[in-house]
């Protein structure tokens, strides 16, 4: 059965940022994920780690058949085979995606936590998924996305392109 409300974040800052995003939907798309939903390009200053590129980020809503495990390798997958490397924690990457929600189930394994554990805590996160799912309601909230816009601080976060 294809789960639908699953929510990811791609995020990049170094090489071609634009087309490391055009390429990581294209990997997505070769693992049978589909893509329903996708978030303008945005810019973004960097989180955690200050002293590097600014990044390109987009949000995606997509359908797919795997388990949130299945998927977490998936995306692991992409990410090596695009060229990201294991560095410094918040650092410069190639291509970032995060499993930011998975329909309503929580998880909380070692090496998966759903829905992610920064995501209230990072307007570039909360900016792009808003635009694409406003009214989704993540588990263990009360408030919807479009609801998290008014707790963040928008400066730095700019439509790169559509």
């Amino acid at each position: 059965m294809k789960m639908k409300g699953i929510f990811l974040l791609l995020g990049t800052n170094i090489g071609a940022p634009k087309t490391n995003l055009l390429k990581a939907l294209d990997e997505i798309k070769k693992h049978k994920i589909k893509i329903l939903r996708k978030s303008k390009i945005y810019k973004t200053k960097p989180w955690g780690k200050l002293a590097q590129p600014d990044f390109l980020n987009m949000a995606l809503e997509v359908e797919c058949d795997y388990s949130p495990q299945s998927l977490l390798k998936i995306i692991k997958d992409i990410e090596a085979n695009m060229g990201r490397k294991k560095t410094v924690r918040w650092g410069p990457r190639i291509i970032d995606i995060d499993l930011l929600f998975y329909g309503n189930e929580t998880v909380m394994q070692k090496d998966l936590v759903i829905p992610h554990q920064e995501f209230y805590n990072r307007p570039f996160a909360i900016k792009p998924l808003a635009e694409i799912a406003p009214d989704f309601t993540p588990p263990c909230s009360k408030k919807k996305i479009r609801d998290y816009l008014t707790d963040i601080d928008h400066e730095g976060i700019k439509v790169y392109c559509n």
